[in-house]
């Protein structure tokens, strides 16, 4: 692993953390206007309490039993909410959390995952599903993520029957770059952007979240300045300084459960300590990065055995549903980036608690994370109903998939805005940023796809290139609650958005197919010289 890691370090960190900084541009307030300084924010601790067995325990324990410190430092307590205040309310809806019970994001790694694991990940997640009953406790979601893209296939619900179909309607594919060590640093990064993802999407959800992750998680990095240098480390404790505050910040709770067929392998006995360990007061992420520090971080937990996946996520979901809620305010927190830590004890010290470690101050010297900038960019964009120009693209050649619940459609993409960079050879190219979202009568996304697309293009004038156009080929779930399905584009250097809408009536109305089989491999887009100009009439 040390070797692959210096043999990829160089070539390949540039393409993950690109040198290009995009600086967020904003303009003077004028001086007349008042300005209002925010000073402290609430940070919310969903707290699960264990007994010596641990077991959950969920009754007894009032507001006085619990003492909360912030870098040694006590908080008051600002409300306290008990394990019987989280279940859904008697008029929350099928798929609309009310913010009282937790909800549940399952999420398959067919990244990190080798083809048995996942075939045996899927039959585990299949058994838990069916032992449930037909109308869950509270909303879930189910999620995968690929070799290229992270696909919601079934927005939140509460009816077992739409995960179920969700998951046996996923496609079989091979886990290509878990195969293939060279692509290393591109699961890494692919791995925490899901997770931003997520967090982005379920920031405006209320009360807690809980990923049921269940795979290997992404692989485990090493922060060795004198094999990565000092400013690849830099770069990358920001990213997961970044990531981890995204996923505090939206309340989620992060649960791993690995497959168990290689509990014996080094990356899942590194996981397996980190999530257990106690990380003092110190930056967690100091020393390796992996998944087991976001469980402990996030206040989740990691499982692992060699059979009963299913009963490991039944434990993770109870554990994550019986909890008490505290709420503190700090005071004067410094602008240093560094690790705050919490800590919440208990009066009865035959008892632990498990809740986040803490989250990272605000550090004004810090870089804005391009990565992150786009995925924000592209969240919000794909959430909203108005236009956007920047890019011009359309949608054409739509088919319905009926026996899977999927439309594919090809995305017409013109050359012009997008920033292109020469990639030798007499050739440029582009990166992009690619999402799909299929929407409800509400604005709900009930299932979306994410994903990072490279094009390439041979044209050397510049008016050509800019009319010449590509066809990016694109498939999305479209679950029955769907309304709208809003595709968004945007360049990875400079930032520009384009998207395209598309109706239910549209996608009713289009020829019907069968769901294709998924191919091993996708050729990069290339960008046509657009077609001749009719000559002119007499």
């Amino acid at each position: 692993m040390r070797f692959l890691r210096a043999l990829l370090c160089t070539a390949t960190l540039l393409a993950v953390f690109p040198a290009r900084i995009m600086m967020a541009q904003g303009q003077q307030a004028p001086s007349d206007v008042p300005t209002f300084r925010v000073t402290s924010t609430l940070v919310f601790l969903d707290v699960t309490v264990l007994d010596k067995k641990g077991h959950p325990v969920v009754s007894g324990l009032t507001k006085d039993d619990f003492t909360i410190t912030e870098d040694k430092k006590p908080q008051k307590i600002f409300s306290f909410e008990a394990p019987e205040t989280h279940v859904m309310g008697a008029q929350a809806g099928d798929d609309n959390p009310d913010g009282k019970a937790p909800v549940t994001i399952f999420v398959l790694d067919l990244l990190n995952s080798n083809f048995q694991d996942f075939a045996y990940i899927r039959y585990e997640v299949k058994q838990f599903l069916m032992a449930q009953p037909a109308q869950l406790a509270a909303p879930a979601e189910l999620m995968v993520v690929g070799n290229e893209s992270l696909e919601l296939l079934q927005g939140y619900t509460r009816n077992r029957a739409d995960l179920l179909y969700a998951l046996n309607h996923l496609p079989a594919a091979l886990p290509i770059k878990e195969m293939n060590g060279m692509f290393f640093w591109d699961r890494f990064a692919q791995s925490l952007d899901a997770l931003q993802q997520i967090a982005l999407q379920n920031k405006g959800v209320p009360g807690r979240k809980n990923v049921v992750w269940v795979g290997h998680g992404g692989p485990n990095v090493m922060l060795d300045e004198a094999e990565l240098g000092y400013p690849a480390v830099r770069d990358l404790k920001q990213y997961v300084h970044a990531t981890t505050n995204m996923l505090v910040d939206a309340r989620i709770s992060l649960f791993v459960i690995y497959p168990g067929l290689h509990v014996a392998s080094g990356s899942v006995s590194v996981g397996a300590m980190e999530a257990d360990a106690d990380l003092g007061d110190d930056d967690p992420f100091s020393g390796d990065i992996n998944f087991g520090v976001f469980v402990n971080a996030t206040g989740g937990k990691l499982f692992f055995r060699r059979n009963d996946v299913d009963m490991e996520m039944a434990r993770s979901e109870r554990m994550g549903s019986e909890y008490y809620t505290l709420t503190y305010m700090p005071q004067d927190v410094p602008s240093d980036g560094k690790f705050r830590r919490i800590r919440v004890t208990l009066r009865n010290r035959n008892l632990r608690v498990v809740t986040k470690a803490g989250y990272f101050a605000p550090d004004g010297k810090n870089r804005v994370d391009p990565r992150q900038k786009t995925l924000m960019n592209i969240a919000e964009a794909a959430s909203s109903t108005i236009p956007f120009n920047a890019l011009d693209l359309t949608v054409a050649d739509v088919v319905r998939h009926p026996d899977t619940r999927s439309a594919a459609f090809t995305v017409k993409l013109k050359g012009k805005h997008l920033g292109w960079t020469d990639a030798g050879g007499g050739r440029s190219s582009t990166n992009l940023v690619v999402a799909a979202v299929s929407r409800s009568g509400d604005g709900s996304i009930v299932a979306s796809r994410l994903e990072h697309v490279s094009v390439s293009s041979g044209l050397q004038d510049r008016a050509q290139r800019a009319e010449a156009e590509a066809s990016l080929p694109l498939t999305i779930r479209v679950p029955r609650k769907t309304k709208t399905v809003r595709v968004v584009i945007e360049t990875e250097e400079g930032g520009r958005i384009g998207a395209a809408d598309l109706d239910r009536k549209t996608i009713d109305a289009a020829p019907a197919a069968p769901t294709p089989q998924p191919k091993l491999a996708r050729h990069r887009p290339e960008y046509v010289r657009p077609a001749p100009a009719p000559p002119a009439t007499q």
